[in-house]
Formats: structure tokens, sequence, C-alpha cells
């Protein structure tokens, strides 16, 4: 078994709907530029902020370094990719990844259209923090909202 298959393995063992919803927002916004500006880190920051409370749930404390272990959770994933992939095959694994991990929110007993619409609007929010949204990343969010069978935000014409 290869590094990259080991590697992703662990981390699905300790995988919740807050890693994948924060993976699928940084792959987004690294992938399709290269680049993850401070801009995209602030607002899938405040994100996670707003996920872990989810978590935690109503009158339970979590902390700043809670959030940002979870952010570091998902970012340390999605590195991993590159780090453990063949230079040649790294945005193929990402892709495949991105869509795993998508059809693996789908598919829990709790994922409705309306929680993939809201996600959706995060990734396009995330999206817009650097103040462009280049085509690479319309493209991976529409990919993403065709795997949930909701509307795509952007025209692919």
């Amino acid at each position: 078994m290869n590094q990259l298959i080991k590697g992703l393995a662990m981390i699905k063992k300790t995988f919740d709907w807050v890693d994948g919803s924060l993976f699928l927002m940084i792959a987004c916004a690294e992938f399709t530029d290269a680049y993850l500006d401070e801009q995209e880190i602030e607002v899938i920051i405040e994100k996670t902020d707003v996920f872990v409370s989810k978590l935690a749930g109503e009158g339970v404390g979590y902390s700043h370094q809670d959030v940002q272990e979870k952010f570091n959770k998902a970012f340390h994933w999605y590195t991993s990719i590159g780090e453990n992939a063949a230079q040649h095959k790294i945005d193929q694994e990402i892709i495949k990844e991105v869509r795993r991990v998508a059809k693996s929110l789908k598919k829990e007993k709790w994922f409705t259209t309306d929680f993939g619409v809201l996600l959706i609007t995060d990734l396009i929010e995330v999206a817009h923090a650097d103040g462009e949204v280049i085509k690479n990343e319309q493209h991976a969010i529409n990919m993403i909202a065709r795997l949930w069978g909701v509307d795509t935000p952007f025209y692919d014409g």
C-alpha cells in the first residue's frame, strides 16, 4: 500500500462532516489557482468556528485552539495528497478526493439539499474572499453542486 493510500486511510478513520466541509473549502480555494491566500484562510477559519460551535452543540464551550486544530486537520489532509502522490498525479488525486468527500457527505443520513446549498454558498464565499472567482473555482464548485444534486451557481458555458 503506498504512502498516499495509508495517509488517507488514517485520516478517513477520524473524518467528520466538519473535516470534510473544510477539506472541500481548502481544496476549492487552493487547488484551483495553486494558492491559498490570507483572505481565503480567514473566511475558512470563520466557517470553522461556526462549524465547531455546531459540532460542540448548544451551550458547550470550545476554544480558539479547537477551531485551529480542526482547520489544521483539514489542511494537513489536503496537503498530504500533494506530499504523497506522484508529482504528475497530484491534480488527479485531489480531484478524486474532492469527489470522494462530496459523495461521502451526501451519503450521510442527515444530509439534505438545504445543507448542500448552504455549503455551496460557503464555498462561493471562500472563492470571493480574494476578490476574484476564477473559472477553475467555478468549475470545482459546480462539480460539487452536481454531485449533491443542487443547482450549479455558475454558468459552465
